[in-house]
């Protein structure tokens, strides 16, 4: 039973690592949707707020929540331009597998202009999104969900 024990005990070890894993993964979604929802409906978005109960749907949300506060050149863009990252990520990752971290780029860098309405320390907000690869963002927006905005939207 040398061979086998150790071949159930990987599969159980495994099993037990994707359970705690898997556990993780839907407390970060809920917490995630709990923020968004809550700051869509605070910025007037309540008719787009179930968007944040959506996977994938809920990160247009975000975009589309930063849409006038991004860089002039690509404001009434940016929910279009996560999309085309999106899709390029998925269809052309397989020829160029740096583009998968293509739509993470478009997030965090939506996320900074939240963490600047939302937060004095936006820098700290986001450097940590970046390290995490915005695994950290849905804590962050469940923590933003009340507060009032420290900057006004442009």
């Amino acid at each position: 039973m040398g061979e086998e024990g150790i071949l159930i005990g990987l599969l159980i070890g495994l099993g037990i690592f994707l359970l705690i894993f898997g556990v993780i993964a839907v407390i970060l979604y809920v917490l995630q949707a709990i923020g968004l929802f809550k700051i869509a409906k605070r910025e007037g978005q309540a008719d787009k707020a179930w968007m944040a109960w959506v996977p994938i749907v809920n990160y247009f949300l975000l975009t589309l929540l930063v849409e006038n506060d991004v860089h002039p050149s690509i404001r009434g863009k940016f929910t279009l331009i996560y999309g085309i990252a999106l899709a390029a990520s998925v269809l052309l990752n397989w020829f160029i597998p740096p583009l998968v971290f293509l739509p993470l780029i478009v997030i965090v860098y939506g996320f900074y202009f939240l963490a600047e309405r939302y937060s004095t320390n936006t820098v700290a907000h986001v450097v940590i999104a970046a390290i995490t690869m915005s695994a950290a963002i849905p804590i962050q927006l469940f923590l933003f969900r009340n507060r009032e905005p420290v900057t006004q939207q442009k």
